[in-house]
């Protein structure tokens, strides 16, 4: 079995617990370093300090289960953007990966939560139609100069392959409930951020 079988889930804690930090200390600290040093702080008491016997950390991976690897990317290219304003991703790949994920989670989740006789989840333990969709989708951002969302597709199939995560199935190195809120809470503020630009435009 793979070490990185353990050391993945460990990432995605580490990156949940520093997004949280962030956001806080963006309305509380100001300065690329101090929030460096400060997020540091939070992230050392929230790996190690128990509560009750467990870490933050362990007590939001017992809520939330493990993070799929789209959404470590997603935390990846946040910390990255507010930490040293720099994105991982640029603008319109984020925008088409989230978008999709919205997409995606609106036709998935009330299919797999037994809506219908058809359950899609099924189909992620012998991935092979789920796969070359994804290996299609890639391609297609590629020739389209998507450079990083063509990237950001494959590595889900990747880490399936290399059994990086617990899970014997691929759609849960692809979604979880964690990326939908955020892509439908981002999506929605996009459209309400677009509205709003039209309607001053049009004064």
């Amino acid at each position: 079995m793979s070490n990185m079988f353990y050391i993945l889930p460990y990432v995605g804690q580490v990156l949940l617990l520093a997004v949280l930090a962030t956001v806080m200390l963006g309305r509380l600290v100001n300065g690329t370093r101090q929030r460096m040093i400060f997020l540091a702080v939070l992230l050392l008491m929230g790996l190690f300090i128990p509560v009750s016997g467990l870490s933050a950390a362990q007590w939001l991976r017992s809520i939330v289960g493990d993070l799929s690897v789209v959404t470590l990317v997603i935390f990846a290219n946040i910390l990255a953007q507010r930490l040293f304003n720099f994105s991982l991703v640029e603008p319109s790949s984020r925008n088409i990966l989230l978008l999709a994920t919205v997409l995606l989670g609106l036709v998935f989740y009330p299919l797999a939560l037994g809506m219908s006789s058809f359950d899609p989840y099924q189909l992620g333990y012998s991935p092979v139609i789920l796969s070359v969709l994804l290996s299609l989708a890639s391609i297609f951002a590629w020739l389209r100069d998507k450079r990083s969302l063509a990237i950001i597709l494959l590595m889900p199939l990747i880490a399936f392959n290399l059994h990086l995560l617990e899970s014997a199935n691929l759609w849960d190195y692809l979604l979880d409930p964690i990326l939908m809120i955020y892509a439908v809470v981002q999506s929605v503020l996009r459209l309400e951020f677009s509205r709003f630009n039209k309607d001053g435009s049009t004064k």
